[in-house]
């Protein structure tokens, strides 16, 4: 009997380690920029000299959406976003950020934000356009003209996460991160070398 459990143990592991080797291999094939490029610029957008925390005792236990994950565990998105809409006017926390998508078919299952709800849950004021290829381009056109961009990398192990741009320096995008309690921004290169997603939010014109 403890040699099937020793085998089945075994056989935990191999799946569980095949599995994060697949994630990573995934998110290594797929469509990327590197985190430094674009133009040369030199620019710093509001950011109220702090940083949102997803794991904010105040918060990192709500529910997000209506998945099985927290704000805590799974919530970089949302509380990157709700510092975006801060940064932009629409004061908001993550908790709050959470609730007002929940009200408003915000999510899909899997905790996934619905981009063209955000108009309904800030007034009409804050809009999101959705890039289908990341490009520096679009991070430069998005800092010139006062709007925030939001960009997917991958931690190790292949998880997904999201943090805000608020500003460049050189080639080097200042980011905040929602793991991270920085006083200041911290170059997105000390974060990751790739990019793989890039959301804007900018106010509704």
């Amino acid at each position: 009997m403890r040699r099937w459990s020793v085998i089945g143990v075994l056989v935990l592991v191999i799946v569980g380690t095949s599995c994060v080797m697949l994630r990573t291999c995934w998110a290594r094939l797929a469509r990327s920029i590197p985190s430094v490029g674009g133009k040369d610029l030199h620019l710093r957008l509001p950011d109220g000299g702090k940083t949102y925390l997803q794991k904010d005792k105040r918060w990192a236990a709500d529910q997000l959406g209506a998945s099985s994950d927290t704000l805590g565990s799974h919530g970089c998105l949302v509380t990157s976003v709700a510092m975006a809409c801060t940064n932009l006017g629409v004061k908001v926390t993550p908790q709050e950020l959470n609730t007002r998508l929940k009200k408003a078919d915000g999510f899909l299952p899997q905790g996934w934000v619905v981009w063209n709800a955000l108009p309904r849950v800030t007034d009409h004021q804050i809009t999101a356009e959705y890039h289908e290829v990341p490009s520096h381009a679009a991070l430069d056109e998005a800092l010139q003209h006062g709007a925030y961009p939001v960009v997917k990398y991958f931690l190790l192990g292949g998880i997904q996460h999201w943090c805000v741009i608020v500003g460049k320096d050189d080639e080097e995008y200042l980011a905040r991160d929602p793991l991270r309690d920085d006083k200041e921004p911290v170059p997105l290169s000390a974060l990751t070398e790739k990019i793989y997603a890039v959301r804007v939010l900018k106010k509704v014109e």
